[in-house]
């Protein structure tokens, strides 16, 4: 009696086990299907990909694969500080994208999104497009600030996306222009007392 009693309770933990795994096969392709296709574009999701970290975008163009949907450079022009105006380059190849925007963010500290549209004259069907436009970090008092570039690539097939680290040093004068205004602050801060007589 013992050993019919074994017998079926061995069947119904095999079934358990067989729905379980059956479920969790099930969960992963559904994971699979929507990494692949990049379906989550269409409701302005950002599918983000791994920057190669050795890149210096303070001294030259920088880029990223976008898993096998193709890649992305970036290249900074001009002086990269605070308040003013940088160029803003992003070359695309072998995806068509049908807009590029780039956000710079505070890495440490919050700085609001700064994003600059970028615009391009070549043909949408090109395997390699350029996009330029202009942007303005903006302004910290310390002397250098750690800013994240988040380059967003919008495709048919959705949202793509990389990043890239760089640190701003504020140029001499708006350093001390600031001092100047801080110094100013606290001399009018000060009065001095007059004891009455």
């Amino acid at each position: 009696m013992y050993r019919v009693e074994e017998d079926n309770a061995r069947p119904r933990l095999l079934n358990l086990l067989i729905i379980v795994t059956l479920i969790t096969i099930v969960v992963s392709l559904y994971y699979l299907i929507d990494y692949y296709l990049v379906r989550d574009g269409s409701n302005g999701k950002v599918t983000w990909f791994a920057p190669n970290q050795s890149c210096e975008l303070n001294h030259a163009p920088c880029t990223a694969e976008l898993g096998r949907f193709g890649r992305i450079t970036l290249a900074l022009e001009g002086d990269i500080s605070p308040l003013t105006p940088l160029g803003i380059r992003v070359m695309t190849e072998g995806v068509s994208p049908e807009g590029v925007e780039v956000d710079f963010i505070g890495r440490h500290m919050d700085m609001g999104v700064k994003r600059s549209v970028l615009n391009t004259t070549d043909a949408q069907s090109l395997e390699r497009q350029h996009w330029q436009g202009e942007g303005q970090l903006g302004f910290c008092s310390s002397a250098t600030m750690a800013w994240r570039a988040q380059v967003i690539v919008t495709t048919e097939r959705g949202r793509l996306g990389s990043w890239f680290d760089f640190d701003s040093h504020p140029q001499a004068t708006t350093a001390e222009q600031l001092e100047s205004s801080v110094d100013q602050l606290f001399r009018s801060d000060i009065r001095p007392t007059h004891q009455g007589s």
